[in-house]
């Protein structure tokens, strides 16, 4: 399953109904810092728009954040020492009951959500198994369907966006951004590479999972924050003109300098 599909609790939820403005606001500031005429970005803008069609199912910024504190759950069932056995596994536990339960980390993390609509939704993200009536997870990450992927790559993308538009800015301290770019790969190593990023990009996020669970209990008092870090890889378009390094060829006739002498 590719990265783009996978979600961890890290994620950053966009509040309201503003979602779309701030990432049209950030993706303009961005371009015209880089040298695009906002009045040919309009233009454009316009016309990109004009071609597509309208969409079967609104906008709902609610469940962005339900299927990112998903997530958030199974962090908590994989970290509390209530849900798990002797060798730091996650126990399998009942819908509801006095000692842990999935209704008390849905406690936690939702409100007002219904514990059985959300175990639903983890066994439907392939995070949990259902054995006897009881719920154990799978994995520690969730792997969504269509649509919810679609809604977690927009919470992705929106974080881009605010990183790299707070960079260009240059107020304040600036947020961790890089990337590692070849211009000319063989199409045939993608797979290859694609693996490699995904074994390595998991143990990462997982640190980087855990490194924030740990954090989130030290203060009770405060203000809080939504921070996420992603792994993503890209590609660029084909015929860039870079050709595989070779090699010059030496000159017709010419010969081998001598070593030492004098």
């Amino acid at each position: 399953m590719s990265a783009s599909r996978r979600v961890r609790r890290t994620g950053l939820v966009p509040g309201g109904v503003e979602y779309e403005r701030e990432c049209l606001s950030r993706v303009a500031r961005i371009l015209v810092h880089s040298g695009h005429s906002p009045k040919r970005l309009w233009r454009d803008f316009r016309d990109i728009c004009s071609n597509l069609k309208e969409p079967t199912h609104g906008w709902d910024p609610n469940r962005l954040a339900y299927y990112t504190d998903l997530a958030h759950l199974m962090a908590h069932w994989h970290s509390d020492p209530l849900y798990l056995n002797s060798k730091g596994l996650p126990v399998a536990v009942p819908l509801r009951g006095r000692g842990p339960s999935l209704s008390a980390l849905v406690a936690r993390v939702f409100s007002g959500e219904d514990p059985a609509s959300v175990a639903e939704s983890l066994v439907h993200a392939k995070g949990v198994r259902r054995i006897k009536g009881r719920y154990l997870p799978i994995q520690r990450s969730l792997v969504l369907s269509k649509v919810g992927a679609r809604i977690h790559g927009a919470d992705a993308f929106l974080g881009m966006l605010r990183t790299v538009d707070h960079n260009l800015a240059g107020k304040g301290r600036r947020i961790f951004q890089r990337a590692a770019l070849n211009p000319s790969i063989p199409a045939s190593a993608l797979p290859a590479f694609n693996a490699w990023v995904e074994k390595f990009g998991e143990r990462f996020l997982h640190g980087a999972d855990n490194f924030l669970h740990n954090r989130e209990a030290e203060e009770k008092s405060g203000p809080r924050v939504r921070v996420g870090v992603g792994v993503f890889v890209y590609t660029g378009p084909s015929g860039s003109g870079v050709r595989p390094r070779r090699k010059p060829p030496r000159a017709r006739g010419s010969k081998k300098p001598r070593r030492g002498g004098g």
